[in-house]
């Protein structure tokens, strides 16, 4: 066991994706019912029922929080787009594409402005043809009244992104890359090309990311199991960690061989963190952090180092709805 880390939940299913708000609840993506609820007492709702779109179980990924309390829900599976989920069930919001096919899609994200950015991580169909060094088809886009729009691209397997308007910048997890980039960003949308902020230790392949009260950002990583804080300056961090460096080893060798693969990312070989792959502030004062994971049907919870800053959807007052579990 680390030392400070402490869990809540139970059940869940593939709860990649974490959010919350200040009345204490906790949110997180959960398989083909889209998202669950964990209330501050405990107790558990899975918010919509079993779905399928495009004859393909839902498989969410990222989640966003609207201000009228309903979701967004990235759905990765191979039916792809983005989609809408309330009290009335799960369905398609947006396909996520200029063309006919839907994409999957990764992650999705409410700014303090109310843009919605949406992340694909690569055009290839499956996407572990993209599970390599060489390939950077993914990108970023924008949905404003409908209209999709890719605002930054040839991205190395474009996972998590987040606005930083009083620094200026958009920060952008390229997980394949093994990196964090950034574009700069004001309100009226992003300038010029992504240049590099980080470059990840080896073996830690950046899935989600968050951005605290002093600017430093966060970066969950999958393989290497940490929780890695970026300071302005660049100077890194491990928050918290399990790495096991046979299994880094193994992983990254068959990387370089270019047989990078499902069996890498569906399995770890540790205990108390397996593959976390997003982090949230929560509490009254931000001031610890709740991570997603691939592996688990928990969710890890630890100590701030650094208070986190309100996100946006922090005061959504949230209806009651949902199937206990």
């Amino acid at each position: 066991m680390i030392a400070g880390i402490s869990y809540i939940g139970h059940g869940l299913r593939r709860p990649e994706s974490v959010l919350t708000t200040s009345a204490g609840d906790v949110f997180c993506s959960h398989g083909a019912r889209g998202v669950a609820r964990i209330r501050p007492g405990g107790s558990q709702l899975a918010l919509a029922p079993e779905t399928q779109i495009g004859g393909l179980p839902v498989l969410a990924n990222g989640i966003a929080l609207r201000w009228d309390g309903g979701f967004l829900v990235a759905n990765i599976s191979d039916a792809g787009g983005l989609l809408e989920l309330d009290a009335d069930g799960m369905r398609l919001f947006h396909p996520c594409t200029d063309g006919d096919t839907a994409q999957p899609v990764n992650f999705v994200m409410l700014d303090p402005l109310g843009k919605i950015w949406v992340t694909v991580s690569s055009t290839f169909s499956p996407r572990s043809r993209a599970y390599n060094r060489q390939t950077a088809n993914g990108y970023v886009a924008t949905i404003e009244d409908g209209r999709f729009r890719v605002c930054a691209g040839g991205l190395a397997y474009t996972n998590e992104v987040r606005t930083d308007y009083e620094g200026g910048w958009l920060y952008i997890a390229e997980t394949m890359g093994q990196r964090i980039s950034r574009v700069r960003l004001d309100e009226r949308g992003v300038h010029g090309g992504p240049e590099v902020f980080a470059r990840m230790p080896r073996g830690a392949f950046v899935d989600g990311l968050e951005i605290d009260a002093e600017g430093g950002v966060l970066a969950a990583c999958i393989i290497s199991n940490e929780l890695i804080r970026i300071d302005p300056d660049g100077g890194q961090t491990v928050i918290a960690g399990e790495r096991d460096e046979a299994w880094v080893d193994e992983v990254e060798a068959d990387f370089d061989a270019g047989d990078l693969g499902r069996r890498h990312l569906d399995t770890a070989p540790t205990n108390t963190l397996r593959n976390i792959s997003s982090v949230a502030f929560a509490g009254p004062d931000l001031d610890r952090l709740v991570c997603g994971n691939l592996l688990d049907d928990r969710l890890p919870t630890l100590p701030a180092p650094v208070p986190g800053r309100a996100p946006p959807h922090w005061d959504v007052d949230v209806p009651i709805w949902g199937d206990a579990f």
